[in-house]
Parts: structure tokens; C-alpha cells; sequence
């Protein structure tokens, strides 16, 4: 069996979606070595990096509300929340020893966007090609998290870092390079394309919700588009370059645009609406592709 990759998408609260998606996969025994995730889907990356169970992470989502998260800035010409309370939450929940020891057997990358050079930088925990290995810590979680204006940049290293979704908020190439054989994605919004996913905007902020899901999923599009060409290549004999193997891709999205308010709250009833509906998804797309 070939390495396992699951790669998460940024979407704040919407990421109880993945939560449901991860119960279902790890009930059905897809037990992923590479995890890659962008903002919240870094969060919910590490966790797993870490060794937690499906059921755990469940857990901490259920117990989840925003003041965990963030509360209102007090200079609001620097951005409208502070990180604060999500930097004490990472810090009493996740175990960063465990999760950059290097018997660990699981991979973690997490994508953040580099002010000062203009670009994406992958971080991760065991050399991976095209990545930076390094101890991951809370400042790496948060600086994937940091959506600009929202929450203020975070410092890494002696740079700036904005949420790695300024750049790729699903990064399917960070987990070919880390050798994944098979990638689940889980996206945040519907897969640009499927008939009926996008109901035409009926007024001002439905047609911001619906600009900045499809800005977050053109650059995941393309990479998929371009795996697809490349199997396709593959599978006849002729592969674009040497070396270019065959890696299955599996997305999970939900059918219909996730509330745009659900990026700022957590709390109970939003969460488990959401858990529910990545579980479900995951189980149809399951039984569709006979895994």
C-alpha cells in the first residue's frame, strides 16, 4: 500500500466540515502518514500529526466557541480580532513535543504565505522536498491562520506571515512532493464545475461569499486539473516527464456553499450542523467510489 496523504482546506469555523469528513474516513480505515492543511485545516492537520483519534478531535470541536479563538482587537487599524486566545487553546491542547518527534511516524505540512518575499513557504516537521523543516510550533499554526486585516500577521523566523490561503488554500502539490501515492482533499466549498453547487447571489454579501470561495479554490482547481492530465499520461504509457507516477486523487466538497458567517463563530449547534454534513458527504462519495 502507497502513502496516504489527507490534505485540509482553510475556512475557519466551516472546518467542522472536516472534522466529519475525518470521522468517516478514519471509521472506514483510510488512515492517512501525510497531513497538509492550510489555517484551520493546519489546526486540524496538527492534531491528527500529533496522534489523535478521530473521535478526539471531534471532542475538542464540540467544546470549541470563538472566544477560544479570537476576541476583538483593540487596534482595529491593525486588524479587527487578535489571535491570542487561539495561540493559549493550541498551546493547552496540542502536544508539540509529540508532534515534531522524530519517531513519529506521521508528516505535517502546513502552508503559510511569506510577506516580505511575496510567496508561500510549506513548513514542516521531517524534510519534505520544497519545504521548510523546522520544529512546528504555535507560530507556524498561526501564521497559516492569520487572514489579512481579519488578524494581524504573524512573525516567524524574522518574517511576516498572512494565512497560507493568500497563496493555496487546498495545497494538493505539497503533499505529492511529501510522496503521497493517495491524496483525499477536503474542500470547504463546493468543486468549481459541479452542476447546481453555486446558486446565483441574491444580494451584496452572497456575491462576497461567492467571490472568496472561488478565489480560495482556482489555484486548487488547476493543480487538480494538472494531476488529472498527468494519470491520464500515465496510464497510457507516455508520462509528461520521467519519473511522473500515478497519484489517486479523492476530493470531498460540500454540494452547496457552507455559510460565510461560519468563518468567524463556533459554537455548538453550527458545529454539529457541519460534522454531520462532512460525515454524510464523505460516506456518499465513499460508497460512489467503492472504497
Amino acid at each position: 500500500m502507497g502513502k496516504r496523504a489527507l490534505v485540509l482546506s482553510g475556512g475557519g469555523g466551516r472546518g467542522a466540515y472536516e472534522v466529519g469528513v475525518i470521522r468517516a474516513l478514519y471509521r472506514a480505515g483510510w488512515i492517512p502518514e501525510i497531513f497538509v492543511g492550510t489555517s484551520i485545516g493546519a489546526v486540524n492537520a496538527a492534531a491528527l500529526a500529533a496522534g489523535w483519534t478521530a473521535e478526539r478531535l471531534v471532542d475538542f470541536w464540540m467544546h470549541l466557541r470563538t472566544h477560544h479563538v479570537h476576541r476583538l482587537h483593540g487596534r482595529i487599524w491593525q486588524s479587527l480580532f487578535t489571535t491570542a486566545p487561539l495561540r493559549a487553546t493550541l498551546i493547552r491542547h496540542l502536544d508539540f513535543d509529540r508532534l515534531n518527534d522524530p519517531d513519529n511516524p506521521r508528516a505535517l505540512l502546513v502552508l503559510a504565505t511569506d510577506l516580505r518575499r511575496g510567496c508561500p513557504v510549506v513548513f514542516a516537521n521531517r524534510p519534505v522536498p520544497k519545504a521548510r523543516r523546522v520544529q512546528i510550533g504555535p507560530e507556524h499554526l498561526l501564521a497559516s491562520c492569520s487572514i489579512p486585516y481579519v488578524y494581524p500577521a504573524t512573525p516567524v523566523e524574522g518574517s511576516l506571515f498572512w494565512d497560507g490561503a493568500v497563496m493555496a488554500n487546498t495545497p494538493l502539490n505539497a503533499a505529492i512532493e511529501a510522496g503521497a501515492d493517495e491524496i483525499v482533499a477536503v474542500l470547504l466549498a463546493p468543486m468549481p464545475g459541479e452542476a447546481g453547487g453555486w446558486p446565483l447571489p441574491r444580494h451584496p454579501l452572497q456575491a462576497l461569499a461567492l467571490v472568496l470561495d472561488l478565489a480560495l479554490l482556482a489555484t486548487f482547481e488547476n493543480d487538480y486539473r494538472q494531476l488529472e492530465a498527468i494519470n491520464r499520461a500515465v496510464r497510457q504509457g507516455r508520462p509528461l516527464k520521467p519519473g511522473h507516477r500515478e497519484i489517486r486523487c479523492h476530493v470531498i466538497a460540500p454540494a452547496a456553499p457552507l455559510p460565510l458567517s461560519r468563518i468567524l463563530r463556533y459554537d455548538l449547534a453550527g458545529t454539529q450542523a457541519l460534522i454531520a454534513q462532512g460525515e454524510a458527504d464523505a460516506q456518499r462519495i465513499f460508497e460512489a467510489l467503492g472504497l
